[in-house]
């Protein structure tokens, strides 16, 4: 029960952690695309994501930090690395977006 249980939330940190780069990639290609105000609302909506993601992973370490014991599996470092992409990709896509719109100024457009 314990693994079953572990599973299903790491895989509920891969969830939103999946969503959180999905949105930042969707709003960096908006904003190359033109569209910035779309690029950075996709920024924030994957922040918010990111912000569920976080809520699990701090959730586990607080288990851990109390005594309980967690199983470290492929899984879990899977969904780490899930967490740690996202969390550049939003880093960097809001860094893109802010380029591209000064592109967009200087251009004219």
């Amino acid at each position: 029960m314990l693994h079953e249980m572990n599973a299903k939330i790491t895989m509920e940190l891969i969830f939103h952690a999946g969503n959180a780069k999905s949105a930042a990639m969707e709003g960096i290609k908006k904003a190359e695309d033109g569209d910035v105000e779309a690029g950075l609302a996709l920024i924030q909506k994957a922040r918010t994501e990111l912000h569920e993601a976080h809520q699990i992973q701090t959730d586990l370490i607080t288990k851990e930090i109390q005594g309980e014991q967690l199983e470290k599996t492929i899984l879990l470092i899977h969904a780490q690395d899930h967490f740690m992409a996202a969390t550049l990709t939003i880093d960097l896509g809001e860094r893109m977006i802010q380029m591209y719109n000064k592109v967009l100024d200087n251009s004219g457009k």
